[in-house]
């Protein structure tokens, strides 16, 4: 049976898949929800404090779903994110962060997540605590201290720093703008506070996520947590009213080739991904590649989704909107998945596949496969899409049915994306 165990900083996983910090981690019914489901480790929630003698208000978590379907298990979709404050506060129920209930003080939460901690010990689940706030609400440096020494004391496994990606805060901007204060500064003030494992959210908004990594990695981080939410605003054009929210994260499932390339990226940081005209390849000035784990959060719908991830070198994955849409049973589901893909191709470790994936070199560029357009008459109704998409004029209709011009093709595919009834297939042309 295929090992999906996960070693890093120390510490081991029996999976690699990890519920990020949110409304799935926010207590411990919660959280044990997601032990029992079968995740590898958790984030739990921070407190989103930024001074020592902070009282906070609860809020309420607030939801989008862009998409064609609802079946969230097999389709793209765009979630998009966002809080409130309460209007109705329920003290009767027990202290969390989020919803109606009481927002705990550090000492309560403490004793909260050191709950959580022994729980896990029931379901060999990684606990990992998350610290601090980001961006215009940066949390004082003395406080992630204090944080930091608070969670190991509660018995955590790690500590992450919430360092990104609250889209709102726009903690891009600020990191790119002063990456010491930003992203350095909360580094090395929680090393003092703990000796556990210190990971650092990375923001892709408005920041050079791998620069950030390389930074991050520097200051002393242990790992880096890149995350693919974007500060989105929605507009009703119907109505002309002003967005009732003030720039939400969106993510999604279409975000895994990107965070692909981000991974990717991190782990040869040293040089572009591509120099395909170019005989010699070329090297940014600073900074080699980034060789601490790197754990992706954001696009996981899928068991597929987390093997490209460690394919491009990444170490494990959070999951956080599939949860919240799906329910805790998407940790079997992924896990099955991983396992399945695995015995079919013989992997019996996660190492033995991960950092796997290695680029087309320049001089195998022209080893790529010239495709040409076969067009089923059969099928074909003469509906035109692929004639009015052909960006070379190479297709027209004739009698009705598409007609293919050799000379004018270039083999860009997009008829074949584009026919509606499969009538178009692709074979590789002759030189």
């Amino acid at each position: 049976m295929a090992d999906l165990s996960v070693s890093m900083c120390g510490m081991k996983l029996k999976n690699p898949l990890i519920v990020g910090a949110g409304p799935n981690t926010k207590n411990t019914t919660t959280a044990l929800n997601c032990m029992k489901a079968g995740f590898g480790g958790i984030v739990v929630r921070s407190l989103h404090m930024q001074h020592a003698d902070d009282v906070k208000t609860s809020t309420r978590e607030m939801y989008r779903v862009y998409g064609n379907t609802k079946d969230f298990t097999k389709h793209l979709y765009s979630f998009q994110s966002t809080g409130a404050p309460v209007r109705k506060m329920r003290p009767d129920i027990p202290l969390g962060w989020g919803g109606a209930t009481t927002v705990p003080t550090l000492e309560q939460w403490t004793e909260e997540v050191a709950k959580i901690v022994r729980a896990a010990k029931d379901y060999d689940c990684t606990i990992i605590a998350s610290l601090g706030w980001c961006g215009s609400n940066l949390t004082d440096e003395s406080l992630w201290t204090t944080e930091a020494a608070a969670m190991e004391k509660a018995g955590v496994n790690a500590v992450e720093l919430h360092t990104g990606p609250s889209p709102a805060t726009e903690p891009g901007r600020y990191m790119s703008m002063d990456s010491d204060h930003y992203l350095a500064m909360p580094i090395r003030a929680a090393r003092k506070g703990t000796k556990l494992p210190i990971f650092a959210k990375i923001p892709v908004d408005c920041c050079d996520a791998v620069g950030m990594a390389q930074v991050a990695e520097k200051a002393g981080a242990s790992g880096v947590v890149p995350v693919t939410r974007w500060s989105t605003i929605s507009v009703d054009v119907e109505n002309e009213t002003a967005p009732e929210w003030r720039g939400p994260g969106m993510g999604g499932p279409w975000s895994v080739p990107i965070m692909n390339g981000l991974i990717f990226r991190m782990r040869h940081a040293d040089k572009p991904i591509t120099y395909l005209f170019s005989r010699e390849q070329g090297k940014f000035p600073k900074g080699g590649p980034v060789t601490i784990p790197i754990i992706p959060s954001g696009g996981v719908r899928t068991g597929a989704d987390v093997i490209q991830y460690l394919m491009m070198g990444g170490d494990a994955a959070q999951i956080c909107a599939q949860v919240i849409l799906e329910g805790v049973q998407v940790a079997g589901r992924i896990d099955k998945e991983m396992r399945e893909w695995m015995d079919r191709k013989g992997y019996k470790t996660l190492a033995d596949f991960r950092g796997k994936v290695n680029l087309l070199q320049p001089n195998q560029a022209k080893g790529i496969p010239q495709w040409l357009p076969i067009i089923d008459k059969e099928k074909c109704t003469g509906c035109q899409r692929c004639v009015k998409a052909c960006p070379n004029v190479a297709l027209s209709l004739q009698d009705k049915k598409a007609k293919l011009d050799e000379r004018f093709c270039e083999g860009c595919r997009t008829c074949y994306y584009v026919c509606p009834v499969n009538a178009i297939t692709l074979g590789e042309a002759k030189d």
